[in-house]
């Protein structure tokens, strides 16, 4: 079954991972489709605003059980549940719109689990005390509460917030004291129904008047009605903390700044937009959002690059600033120059981290990037590239990284070097090769001289869903692949000691030159006389330097 998480708020109108980690093997992320809960966020203008919900939803992701939620805003400005409008509401060109015209869709189309909802502010229509108005909000409030339970979701109430906090001698109708009885209501919910109910009004008013006694000039509500940053954080901080112990949350609600706030901020309005449009509404003035299925991509893409963000810890690495992060649930890591060369360009080690590191450090000395994500033992099988293309994707919409890679295949990252360039011969600048493995039937199977290892087959057939018999028969391995790479002028550099005991030069990188250039692909090859599997790389990189710089067209 799936958990779906749906927030109806509605207060008013309008790894680092070092040194071992490296080379062990991270789980492969299983598929969460069928426990992710579906956070819908819905509500009038403050939560169309999207600022705080936006807050409550990283503090959600900070957790196992909500990090991979399929949270949406579904918020709509001037949204009630007591179905009234004061006359000449807009200036004339709408009555407020109603959440029942929309409730079906949301319910039937989002399927929610959990309904956090936050209705009041508009439902007074800013007028004095009235018992019928006062009836019309209780009987919304209680039509909500048998919908959502009749949709099998779990429903947490939240209080409006406050109307003219800043200025209560200019609230001459007394509206803030309506808002305060229409919170009296869903707080005796909870005490006599057990309802869930959080209050927002209670932390709300402490809050303003702290922050009001250190800083004379603060300002909650430039309106009286919408918060303004400040007061956004304010409600969200409450809103979290009062969530925690409903859904039984471990630790504290987290906050987050900054670029990963931005990117998932990117993603909720997507996402926003595109259900509004999906699942209809009755009020003017809403842009129109894409189609749900490619908000969707747009939005899984997003969230892949705030993962990444919100994960990054800082380290050194050889002189140069080293982040470690998440990548679609694998480790991975980015060292930054200390001054980037035109473009960003980068290389990107495939295996084997810090190994025989000369060339990457002097690349760095260049201006180069340098770029790892961990996906040890997959042996460049299919499930690898899908990793890699996410990785490929981070570093490319949220680095600002070239779009055009060299990628560094150390033996058997030959494997995953090669198979992502010729699926990707367009993102790929030039391939740099040491000792690669180019054949899987080579080594591990070793069907002639290369080194046979019964367990790594087994793990490089598991890796890649096939029998040994269909492993035998597969043609396309990279000595069978190039012509892709070939097609696109991708430049070659194989670094190998003639005497590999471990991947045999014959049939590995001997059969890439020679296929490779018959195909007039450029290729070229160092020899290293004698030389055995190890030690990779040269003791003076210069060559490999050199060859990296003349294929990108970086400065010399």
């Amino acid at each position: 079954m799936k958990l779906r998480l749906v927030v109806f708020l509605l207060p008013l109108l309008g790894l680092h991972f070092q040194g071992a980690a490296l080379h062990a093997e991270a789980a492969t992320p299983q598929s969460q489709e069928a426990v992710q809960p579906r956070v819908a966020f819905l509500g009038d203008s403050i939560m169309f605003d999207g600022r705080w919900p936006l807050r409550v939803e990283a503090s959600l992701r900070a957790t196992p059980q909500y990090a991979n939620a399929e949270i949406v805003n579904f918020g709509l400005p001037s949204e009630t549940l007591s179905g009234l409008s004061e006359p000449g509401h807009a200036e004339g060109k709408f009555p407020r719109p109603c959440l029942f015209t929309r409730l079906t869709g949301i319910l039937q189309g989002f399927h929610p689990s959990l309904i956090i909802a936050c209705y009041g502010m508009n439902d007074g229509i800013y007028l004095a005390a009235d018992p019928a108005r006062l009836r019309a909000y209780q009987d919304g409030v209680a039509h909500l509460n048998d919908e959502a339970r009749k949709a099998g979701a779990r429903i947490i109430w939240v209080t409006p917030s406050l109307f003219k906090a800043d200025h209560p001698d200019q609230d001459t109708v007394r509206y803030d004291a309506v808002l305060d009885t229409f919170a009296k209501l869903l707080l005796s919910k909870r005490d006599r129904e057990h309802w869930e109910v959080i209050d927002l009004r209670t932390p709300l008013r402490k809050d303003i008047a702290t922050e009001k006694r250190s800083n004379r000039a603060f300002v909650y509500s430039g309106d009286g009605i919408h918060p303004d940053e400040q007061g956004h954080r304010f409600i969200a901080g409450a809103v979290a903390r009062g969530l925690w112990p409903l859904l039984k949350l471990p630790g504290e609600p987290a906050t987050l700044e900054g670029m990963a706030l931005s990117k998932l901020s990117e993603r909720a309005n997507l996402l926003k937009l595109a259900w509004l449009t999906k699942t209809g509404y009755d009020r003017p003035g809403i842009p129109a959002g894409l189609p749900l299925p490619e908000a969707q991509e747009k939005a899984a893409a997003l969230l892949t690059d705030y993962v990444a963000l919100s994960t990054v810890v800082h380290s050194d690495w050889q002189g140069f600033d080293r982040i470690d992060f998440t990548s679609a649930g694998r480790p991975a890591l980015l060292v930054s120059p200390k001054d980037p060369a035109p473009g960003n360009p980068w290389i990107w080690r495939t295996e084997f981290f810090g190994h025989e590191p000369q060339a990457d450090i002097a690349l760095l000395q260049k201006g180069f990037h340098f770029a790892y994500v961990v996906v040890q033992n997959l042996w460049g099988a299919p499930a690898a590239l899908d990793h890699m293309d996410r990785f490929y994707g981070i570093l490319t919409r949220t680095y600002h990284l070239a779009p055009r890679s060299v990628l560094e295949g150390f033996s058997r990252g030959g494997l995953f070097a090669l198979n992502w360039a010729a699926r990707n011969p367009g993102e790929t600048a030039a391939l740099y090769l040491d000792a690669p493995l180019c054949d899987f039937k080579s080594a591990p199977y070793g069907i002639k001289d290369g080194m046979k290892s019964a367990d790594d087959w087994h793990v490089l057939l598991s890796a890649w869903n096939m029998t040994e018999e269909q492993a035998l028969a597969y043609d396309k391995n990279p000595v069978d692949n190039l012509a892709p790479l070939a097609g696109q002028r991708v430049q070659i550099l194989s670094v190998i000691g003639d005497a590999d005991e471990v991947v045999p030069v014959a049939e590995n990188t001997g059969l890439v030159e020679t296929r490779y250039k018959a195909l007039g692909g450029e290729i070229q090859v160092i020899h290293k006389p004698g030389g055995k599997h190890h030690p990779h790389s040269l003791p003076d990189p210069a060559p490999i330097v050199a060859f990296v710089l003349k294929a990108t067209g970086a400065p010399q």
